[in-house]
């Protein structure tokens, strides 16, 4: 019986020994020649497979005929540079610089497209047999290998490449990870000794191994010797490093440089080991933003099956499906409408990796591992069922940063697929914490994601993340209405002091001037930490109403001082279309003077402020939105901070101690006009502005080419004992929200008096708050007492109590009602309570004692 794979451990990678690999006979790296036999039937037999073979015979058939015509001019379409010297070989134009900021159109090397094609001819003759496609491919083989080894390598820098003399990143992708495969292929056609084109002396040659084994041996070396560590790089370059390695003959040479990508650490280049270590302690989960975290864990799922194949198998078994399970937990952190929470530079729209997945499940059939299978197959079932994935869409080369597998559909991937059809169900509470993400969801009855609700506050240092602060999103009708920024263009102005930083992101800013320092491109800040959330990560709640999550954060603001920042958010469903969130951010530092400003972005046309149903006077303050003193601009080192210099057409009210109103208007939102409306208690030191920022990146058209409203409210003084507390309600059509009070407790803030009209009937209910977990409420005017940090109570139209609820909290009362916890700790509990008896659900065990003196025990959610 072969043993599962889906223990997460670490995975062992024993040392290649030299005679592991002295008898294999090529092809060996993708497959075997025993392989091919299956592979020839799955094509006659699966018409996925025909199609996607006949696409892949489609794709080279011009190139050949080209080829066959006349080789010499065939080969003339690469990018030679003529040798200096009569007789020499010619090399290949050089494209310098980084990539990363370069423009797409001057990245791309037209020798990338040759390999591919080269690539797809080399499979065709494993599959075939046909010498047309056997010619084509050694033709390019050798006409390039012999270009790369008259090239040196760029030392100037350790970042230098061959072709790309200032990003080896790149090459290692675009170049350098193509011809192993080529030559494995044709090895043992080119062992009979057939000729291959020279363009020198334009007449049929000898094709040269010797050289052949320099190219592979010079590209392997310039992965362990070149670039970066500590990102994602050095996984990025592996698939050059472990094809290349693989295609030297020698073994023990070939054990030497595989021991680099599994167990041997450089100065310039990470192993698999201490990948799968990073890993491990990020969670099971990549720890960058989410384009580049799939993409590790594809990468690595890819080398799992690639080295798993090796006779014997260059890896151990132990740990590899950590990786693909990572796919699939990644897709926990995206909103109901399918778009990703934003963190640091990760899109907003992702697609699932279908191809790492296929691997994934390959590879879990190949060993046996039924579990993985069944997980990955069920992934694969429901994207096809929903018409999201194709098994025949035939797989078109690749251009920019990436190596072409292509041909691994037909050579990896299963015949068939088995699994359930059955889509994961997301957690009501979740975290991710390498991102200080800590997210609550909310699913409508109606099953429709349009009335769904869902915040994400998050904010954290790692390999491409933004200097966010404690940053909110907010979800509603179907849309990320209350968003972040995006990401912009690498290296740009806009990118660097805006979109990266505090401004960009709706959460607090420190006396002007909240600023990053240290970490991945001085971009380091505290991570978010959670401190209380109810639902308990992965837990059922105790409520299908109510939920929150309390999160901590230190900004260090002008001065090197840090100031202690805490965020309360609550999602209240009030019907199944109808709910509101609870916001309430404190924040202040030990300065004598201290001013704060609180942050919200939201998609649309105009922000409008009012008080008391009467627009608030705004004046226009075109200087109030400055960078901080003393910052300047030096790319990947000091920013403009905190970013918000690029909001325009600012105003701002004179100081108002009153409850103020913002509203959002969505109007030109599909399906439906949209708004989301803010409710804001007063406070004394207020002073409220309104502004434009950049377009939001990702946005629903028309957004995301639009400037964003952005709400700016500044607290003079501390925002602790006064802090920022807001109600917000997302709405199509009429919005049910009708007014929101504070509720004060010993002269402090402590929550809020909501009253909506729900399907025309009142209901109210009074949110409960506290800054801590023993926190005490009491008024006798209206008959409630609470100790704890969060409870809201439900009173219908008549003003009768249908709903206690506490998040965490030991004892609520209310008009003879009290809600409880048996031992005294406290609990999250709730009941729903109709005439004379109620239903009572805890996390532990509560007692519900109504106004006749009848108890009722508690149950406990199921799992």
């Amino acid at each position: 019986m072969k043993r599962t794979l889906m223990a997460a451990g670490l995975l062992i990678f024993p040392l290649l020994v030299a005679t592991a690999f002295s008898a294999t006979a090529r092809p060996m790296i993708w497959v075997t020649a025993d392989d091919r036999p299956e592979i020839l039937v799955k094509i006659e037999t699966q018409p996925w497979a025909r199609t996607v073979f006949a696409a892949m015979k489609d794709r080279v058939a011009e190139s050949v005929a080209a080829h066959t015509r006349d080789p010499d001019a065939f080969l003339r379409g690469l990018p030679f540079v003529p040798a200096t010297v009569a007789g020499q070989h010619p090399t290949f134009a050089l494209i310098g610089g980084n990539m990363a900021s370069t423009p797409s159109g001057r990245r791309n090397h037209s020798l990338q497209r040759f390999l591919h094609i080269g690539t797809d001819c080399a499979v065709l003759f494993y599959l075939t047999g046909e010498e047309s496609y056997a010619r084509c491919a050694a033709d390019i083989l050798s006409t390039a290998t012999r270009a790369l080894a008259r090239m040196p390598r760029s030392d100037a820098t350790t970042q230098g490449g061959i072709v790309y003399p200032g990003d080896v990143l790149y090459e290692a992708r675009a170049v350098g990870a193509q011809l192993p495969i080529i030559y494995d292929f044709l090895h043992p056609w080119l062992l009979r000794g057939p000729k291959v084109h020279d363009v020198v002396s334009r007449a049929p040659a000898a094709f040269d191994f010797a050289v052949a084994q320099s190219v592979f041996r010079a590209y392997a070396r310039l992965i362990i010797e070149h670039g970066q560590t500590g990102s994602n790089h050095p996984v990025l370059e592996m698939p050059c490093l472990a094809l290349n390695a693989l295609a030297i003959d020698d073994p023990t040479e070939r054990a030497d440089l595989l021991s680099y990508l599994t167990v041997k650490d450089s100065p310039n280049q990470d192993s698999l080991q201490k990948v799968m270590r990073i890993f491990r302690e990020s969670g099971g989960v990549w720890p960058e933003s989410f384009q580049y975290s799939v993409g590790v864990s594809s990468r690595v799922t890819y080398l799992t099956a690639l080295l798993r194949r090796q006779s014997p198998p260059a890896i151990g078994l132990d740990g590899y499906a950590a990786f693909p399970l990572s796919l699939m937990r990644l897709t926990d952190f995206r909103f109901p409408n399918g778009e990703n929470i934003r963190i640091g530079d990760g899109p907003r729209r992702s697609s699932n990796p279908w191809d790492a997945i296929e691997v994934a499940y390959a590879l879990a059939l190949r060993e046996g591992d039924t579990a993985t299978q069944q997980t990955m197959g069920a992934l694969l079932n429901l994207g096809i069922s929903q018409g999201s994935y194709d098994r025949a869409k035939p797989h078109s080369y690749t251009g920019g940063a990436e190596s072409y597998q292509g041909p691994l559909q037909l050579l990896w991937f299963a015949p068939t697929i088995t699994g359930k059809m059955t889509a994961p169900a997301p957690r009501t509470t979740d975290e991710l914490p390498f991102a200080g993400v800590v997210l609550q969801r909310n699913f409508s009855p109606t099953g429709d994601p349009a009335h769904a609700l869902m915040a994400a506050v998050s904010g954290a240092s790692y390999v491409h993340s933004h200097a966010s602060g404690m940053a909110l999103e907010l979800y509603g009708a179907g849309h990320v209405l209350g968003a972040a920024a995006g990401k912009g263009t690498y290296t740009t102005d806009e990118h660097e002091n805006h979109r990266r930083l505090f401004a960009a992101y709706n959460g607090v800013i420190v006396n002007g001037s909240s600023r990053s320092g240290g970490g991945w491109v001085s971009l380091g800040i505290d991570t978010v930490k959670p401190v209380s959330t109810e639902p308990a990560f992965g837990a059922k709640p105790v409520s299908p109403n109510h939920s929150f999550t309390v999160t901590r954060f230190s900004d260090l603001s002008a001065g090197n001082t840090n100031a202690d920042q805490q965020r309360l958010v609550g999602l209240v469903r009030t019907s199944a279309t109808t709910g509101y969130y609870v916001d309430v951010f404190r924040s202040r530092t030990t300065q004598a003077e201290q001013f704060h400003d609180y942050l919200y972005h939201n998609l649309g046309e105009s922000l409008a402020l009012s008080a008391a149903g009467q627009p608030l006077a705004l004046a226009a303050t075109p200087e109030r939105f400055r960078p901080a003193a003393g910052t300047s601009w030096s790319r990947n080192r000091t920013f403009l901070f905190p970013g918000w210099h690029v909001f325009k057409s600012a105003r701002t009210s004179a100081p108002f101690a009153g409850d103020v109103a913002a509203e959002f208007s969505v109007a030109k939102l599909k399906p439906a006009p949209t708004a989301m409306r803010v409710f804001i208690p007063g406070a004394e030191g207020r002073e409220y502005s309104s502004a434009l920022s950049l377009e939001t990146k990702e946005a629903p058209s028309p957004y995301d080419k639009a400037p964003t409203p952005v709400l700016v409210v500044r607290q003079r003084g501390e925002a602790w004992g006064r802090p920022f507390a807001a109600i917000y309600e997302p709405s199509t059509g009429a919005a049910s929200v009708r007014s929101v009070t504070a509720l004060n407790s010993n002269g402090r803030f402590s929550g809020f008096k909501v009253v909506s009209q729900i399907a025309g009937r009142t209901l109210t209910q009074l949110v409960l708050v506290s800054a801590t977990a023993d926190g005490e409420f009491a008024d006798p005017a209206i008959g409630v007492t609470f100790r704890g940090r969060y409870a809201v109570i439900t009173l219908d139209q008549n003003g009768t109590c249908s709903a206690l609820y506490f998040g965490e909290g030991s004892k609520l009362t209310y008009d003879g009602l009290t809600l409880a916890s048996v031992s005294g700790a406290n609990t999250a509990a709730s009941a729903e309570i109709s005439a004379n008896t109620a239903t009572l659900t805890a996390s532990t065990a509560a007692e519900l004692t109504l106004p006749g003196g009848k108890r009722i025990r508690s149950l406990t959610p199921k799992p």
